[in-house]
Formats: structure tokens, sequence, C-alpha cells
């Protein structure tokens, strides 16, 4: 299998386009805008859909699948020579539906997953971005978001510290929660990704004074302290936004002592295989 290795600076593979029910844009607008800012590998990564509909309020309905799954395929033949086109899906981990997201494993380039709920009751959603995270909230984050990590499914997690999102301060349970999820990415050979779209919401403003919502400058000093795979993407909703965040992420990773992975991508039948290194 003939492989290509690429650097941060021209990949990116969170991304979201009008499937996902809260982004904007066709499949298509993202691969022009890609080439415009100079990307070589652009990875559409819609939230993958759950066969119950959990989610449907905010996620691509699952009747829409196949449509989505023709139309990265369709994008990809159109640019092949241009630009490198990766079909994936941002899985909203949780326990229940691990071996359904098996099965998308098998059907994709890629999966990447993030924990944006926290209530394991298909009737009720608690979400990290709706609710202020409690002390509990916070453990509970955790123990899914290795979960995650732990099954083996996934190319990277996505903002692991969106947590901070509805959790003020910087505190002992923070740095704890953060400290076990960096040493379980180093021990499950995942990456953890710098998130550009946290960037782009409000500020919070805390004790210490204004921060980003994400991502969090404490938790990334802290990950600099270990062996773990970082990367950043945009998680663009539009397709101006394809990789607009790039240098800034890119300044926020050498504050914290960060230098990105790079992507070894490889092609085997009509599949491509990527890993981190």
């Amino acid at each position: 299998m003939n492989s290509s290795t690429y650097t941060q600076e021209v990949v990116n593979l969170h991304t979201h386009s009008y499937y996902c029910g809260h982004g904007f844009g066709e499949v298509a607008e993202y691969a022009e805008k890609a080439c415009m800012q100079h990307l070589h590998v652009l990875g559409m990564s819609e939230h993958c859909p759950v066969s119950d509909e959990r989610w449907v309020r905010t996620r691509m309905p699952f009747a829409m699948l196949g449509q989505y799954n023709q139309d990265c395929l369709r994008t990809q033949n159109e640019y092949v020579g241009k630009l490198e086109i990766l079909r994936g899906f941002e899985c909203d981990y949780l326990p229940q539906y691990r071996s359904f997201y098996k099965e998308m494993s098998e059907q994709c380039d890629y999966l990447l997953f993030g924990i944006h709920d926290l209530s394991l009751d298909i009737d009720s959603e608690y979400s990290v971005f709706w609710n202020t995270m409690t002390k509990q909230d916070l453990y509970t984050y955790t123990e899914i978001y290795l979960q995650a990590l732990q099954s083996g499914l996934f190319l990277f997690g996505a903002h692991p510290d969106v947590f901070m999102y509805n959790y003020q301060e910087w505190d002992e349970e923070t740095k704890a929660c953060s400290k076990a999820i960096i040493e379980c990415a180093v021990d499950c050979n995942v990456a953890l990704e710098i998130n550009a779209n946290g960037m782009r919401k409000k500020m919070v403003e805390t004790s210490r004074g204004v921060r980003y919502a994400y991502p969090h400058q404490e938790f990334w000093k802290l990950a600099s302290q270990y062996p773990v795979k970082v990367i950043t993407n945009s998680d663009a909703h539009n397709p101006d936004s394809v990789n607009d965040g790039f240098t800034l992420c890119k300044t926020f990773a050498e504050s914290c002592s960060i230098e990105f992975s790079s992507y070894l991508i490889g092609k085997e039948k009509d599949t491509s295989i990527i890993s981190i290194v």
C-alpha cells in the first residue's frame, strides 16, 4: 500500500455541512473552499445518525445517511488529483451505540468522537452546552470520554476540554479529569484535538479573566507534559471556516509547548487508511 504523509497545516478532518442539521453549505462547497484555503486533505465528518433517531433535532436524520454517503463519494470523484476527500462521521459517543459505531467504522474512512450528551436515557438529553456542569457531571463526562478512547473505534477524540464551556473554573477536579483523559489517550494511542470552533464562540468571563470557551490553556499545558498525539481541526460549520482557525490554533498550541502530529494516508481498495503519527 502506497502512503503519503501530510502535515497538519494542509489537513482538516472535522467538518459539518448542512447534513448535520446545524451546519450550512454543500459538500462540494467545502471542497471548493478547501482548495482555496490550501488544504490537501479534507475530511467530511457529519454527526453520525443513529437508527432510534436520538438527537434528530440537531443531527442528520438516519434516512439521509445514504444521500450523505453518495454526496461525499461523488465529490471525491470530482476532485481526484486536486484534493483528497475522506468520508467520516463524528460519533456522539454513548456506550449503548458502540456496536453500531463498530459497523459504521467498516463503511467509511474514519470515525472521530465527541461527548456532547451526558444522559444514558434516550428520553432525556443532558447537553454539556445547555447545562452548567457540576462536579458530578464532570466525572460523568470523563468516564464516557475514557470509554470512547478505550473502544478502539476512533481516529481521534474531539474537543476533550469542551467541559470547560460550562464549568467556569480550573480546579482540582478539572485537573484530575483532564489528567485521566490525557493519560488514557496516551495508553490507547488516540490523538486529541485542539478545536478551533470553541474559539469562535462567545468568550467566557471567569474570576481569572476572559478565556476561550475551549480550548482551555491549562488542559493543553498539562497535555504538553505527556507524549500524547495532538492535532487541530476547524470543526467548520460553514464553507468559509473550513481552515480559517489553523493559524490561531497553531499559535495557541505553541503557547502550550505543543507540536502537532502528522497524518499517514494510503489507499486499500476503495477505502482510505489513515493514521496519526
